[in-house]
């Protein structure tokens, strides 16, 4: 629900009408705290939230770069040519054994299970776990 805007200013939030809810941090934002896209992504101008846009971008990068290794029956990680033997929880690309660790992983529903996961996506956790 579009209120006010949220978005800091120094100690306080802004607070003047709001024109859209940022998609990453759930915050309303004023025209001059944040962007609405041509695509329709509704992004808020605080830090994490500039960080997870540019997080996605590197990310969906990455699944191409492990998809074309997968293709070739490598291991997503790079410079390694071991067959894959399991699948990163998070990413969906394929790995060996010694590039996944089991962890603990927050599923979309808010429920969390053991599963595999890359060196990337483990990195992306600490980012995409703040509000």
């Amino acid at each position: 629900m579009i209120t006010k805007c949220e978005v800091s200013r120094r100690l306080r939030a802004c607070g003047r009408p709001g024109v859209a809810v940022c998609q990453y941090c759930g915050r309303s934002f004023c025209s001059e705290h944040g962007d609405r896209l041509a695509d329709g992504q509704e992004i808020c101008y605080t830090k994490d939230c500039g960080r997870k846009k540019e997080d996605l971008i590197q990310h969906f990068a990455y699944q191409a770069a492990v998809g074309e290794r997968n293709a070739a029956m490598h291991c997503g990680q790079e410079r390694c040519d071991v067959q894959p033997q399991g699948e990163c929880s998070k990413c969906r690309g394929l790995f060996c054994t010694g590039h996944l660790q089991e962890r603990e992983v927050e599923l979309r529903d808010g429920t969390t299970i053991r599963g595999s996961v890359c060196a990337h996506c483990n990195k992306r956790r600490k980012l995409w776990l703040r509000r």
